[in-house]
């Protein structure tokens, strides 16, 4: 009976490893993203999992956790739930409030787990480099897939076709580097067999990352053992110089060699040459500051960073895609973790984050200096060197929105922080709430998670009836979604838009108004909104609100087309031949927008027909006999948007 005990003991910690080795598998293909709240949703479960096994072995009712995390976490969470006041989008606040619960309550429980010895590091190990092995065979069986399709990926940006079970290649680096400590572990094994699976899957890890060509996760952990290399002649090699010198030597000869190689086959590295993705980038962040500083020190309210970023102007991105600048792509973030929390948390919550991270740092290094052995040494230096490169990575990129990411993250925090050295600590009574917090914290984030779940999945079906457009589907999919909850897809699109466009098409003019209006209050900021917002007030006759409208998108994006094409054809319809024309000249020529065409061949006329009535002249009387040829209407302005010329100054062709 002992050993049955015994043994069953032992095999929960290995069902909990089996638990980290599943999160690549878990997606839920009925969500609009299938791989974002279903593994929040699963995690959450993992977490209560791992809640209950550490119940099962503490003997203490607390977790000595140092007082700094504590307050930083809770601090962090504060800052996030205050939004809740002022946000232009409280569900959206919940929603990444209960992603902040998830993140705080995966690094009080690790440090708990691993400090009580409910769960070892050699479990934890497991799981997630099986997790990481998985995520390595998937990217290799797609690779193959693409290959076979006829998709060349080495070459021009073909690699972004890379989707992988974290949705975007990018993603799956910064898993895998957030890994690699997990992997080394075994690296130092005894067993000769376990450590030659190791470095193998080590090596394939850091080569997959190469192959894919993610640029913030390269630099990420070139610059960080470029850091680590010091720390390690202090705290290592102090009194072993020559393997310094070695791992010195190795480091800058891979350099050499990898430049060596891209410079050699620049063709097949395009994406790493490529600096469209850093303009995009700065054009975000130039955007983010503005947004910094016209809500400080607050900021905008968690999750509403994607409500505002279109206010200061979507033009300069015309640079790098056009389909941003007109507003049919969206961002959800800034591509900066650190921005991201500062404009949607404001400098509390931007401090209270920062402080996690360098206190964290800080006892990392204490933990190396105290850790007497050797191979518990280098592993520490594994860790750091990933905990440095991964906050690099949160610099330039947005593995805070990642559930799964984050779990690694307070793993590592975990680690860095002596849970697994600290056994021994004395418990103290101020932190006896944690683990009612933790209760609390897990319930709520899997209880929030679930019920979000469900109207994800009519969102999707109602998007779905967008693209096919059936306007009863979308009617009767949107009415289900919980407005409580759910106020905005995965493009930042309002919910209210999608059962106005329905309203529309099925006739119901007046319906599809007041849907509009309700889209206009959720994100009056939003290209599509603002169009059919200034549509539905000419319809009703209101050219000035039409106008009013048209003008708001047009100050987001100057050039986006929808919205030249109508305010010109209000003003026309106002009798405003001068505006309406100037508009319109706005607008990039295209002859096969026959559209515009048309709109070019009626408002030009009538513009150049005034224009030259003014003045009754032979001259005057001859050009007017010009445009009445539609085809010339169209040359005369083509012509002068060739030469540069601006409306104020258009000249007659030679």
């Amino acid at each position: 009976m002992l050993m049955k005990t015994i043994k069953s003991h032992e095999i929960i910690p290995y069902i909990f490893a089996l638990g980290l080795a599943g999160i690549p598998l878990f997606q839920m293909q009925s969500l609009a993203d299938p791989t974002l709240l279903s593994r929040q949703i699963y995690i959450g479960f993992l977490l209560l999992m791992g809640f209950i096994i550490h119940q099962a072995n503490a003997n203490e009712a607390s977790i000595s956790l140092p007082k700094p995390v504590i307050y930083l976490s809770i601090t962090w969470l504060a800052s996030a739930l205050f939004g809740a006041f002022y946000a232009k989008n409280i569900q959206e606040t919940w929603y990444t409030s209960s992603k902040i619960i998830l993140y705080i309550s995966a690094i009080w429980l690790s440090y708990g787990m691993l400090q009580r010895g409910s769960i070892t590091l050699k479990h934890i190990s497991i799981g997630i480099t099986l997790a990481s092995l998985i995520s390595l065979v998937l990217l290799i069986i797609e690779m193959l897939n693409k290959y076979h399709a006829g998709t060349q990926l080495w070459e021009q940006k073909n690699l972004y076709a890379i989707q992988s079970v974290f949705g975007h290649k990018n993603l799956y680096a910064s898993f895998q580097l957030l890994c690699l400590p997990f992997i080394f572990y075994f690296t130092q094994s005894k067993h000769f067999l376990t450590k030659g699976l190791a470095i193998s899957v080590f090596v394939l890890t850091l080569l997959s990352i190469g192959l894919i060509q993610t640029k913030s996760v390269i630099l990420g952990i070139t610059l960080s053992v470029a850091i680590v290399i010091p720390l390690a002649s202090v705290y290592v090699w102090e009194r072993e110089k020559s393997k310094y010198k070695i791992v010195i030597a190795l480091y800058v000869l891979l350099i050499i060699v990898t430049s060596i190689l891209i410079y050699l086959k620049q063709e097949k590295f395009t994406l790493l040459l490529n600096n469209d993705t850093l303009k995009e980038r700065l054009l975000l962040w130039k955007n983010t500051f503005k947004m910094i500083q016209e809500y400080f020190p607050f900021g905008v309210g968690a999750g509403n960073w994607q409500i505002y970023f279109p206010k200061y102007g979507l033009q300069d991105f015309m640079q790098t895609n056009y389909l941003i600048s007109d507003g049919y792509t969206t961002f959800q973030r800034p591509h900066s973790d650190f921005l991201w929390i500062l404009s949607e948390l404001g400098i509390i919550g931007l401090a209270a984050y920062l402080g996690l991270f360098i206190y964290v740092f800080l006892k990392g290094i204490n933990t190396l200096r105290n850790t007497q052995i050797y191979h518990q040494k280098i592993f520490l230096l594994v860790v750091l060197t990933t905990f440095i490169a991964y906050v690099f990575v949160a610099m330039v990129d947005f593995p805070l929105e990642r559930n799964e990411h984050q779990l690694l993250v307070a793993l590592i925090f975990s680690i860095l922080l002596g849970s697994d050295h600290n056994k021994n600590a004395i418990f103290s009574n101020k932190t006896r709430f944690v683990l009612p917090a933790l209760a609390c914290f897990i319930s709520i984030t899997i209880a929030y998670s679930l019920n979000r779940a469900i109207d994800e999945k009519h969102n999707k079906k109602m998007i779905q009836a967008h693209a096919q457009g059936n306007w009863n589907m979308i009617a009767t999919e949107a009415g289900k979604i919980n407005k409580k909850l759910y106020t905005i897809d995965n493009f930042s699109i309002p919910i209210a838009w999608y059962q106005g466009i329905a309203q529309y098409g099925m006739n119901n003019p007046e319906r599809a108004k007041k849907y509009f209006e309700v889209a206009y209050q959720i994100n009056p900021y939003q290209i599509h909104v603002l169009n059919n917002m200034a549509g539905m007030q000419e319809q009703a006759g209101n050219h000035k609100m039409a106008i009013k409208f048209y003008d708001e998108l047009l100050a987001i994006s100057p050039t986006q087309p929808d919205a030249i094409l109508n305010k010109s054809a209000v003003l026309y319809n106002q009798k405003k031949y001068g505006p309406a024309m100037a508009c319109l000249y706005q607008f990039n020529h295209d002859v096969s927008n026959l559209q515009y065409i048309q709109f070019l061949k009626t408002i030009g006329f009538a513009f150049l027909k005034e224009e030259l009535e003014k003045q009754n002249t032979p001259s005057n009387q001859l050009a007017l006999k010009s445009i009445a040829n539609p085809d010339f209407v169209v040359f005369y302005f083509k012509w002068n948007k060739e030469k540069k010329y601006p409306f104020s100054e258009l000249k007659w062709p030679n």
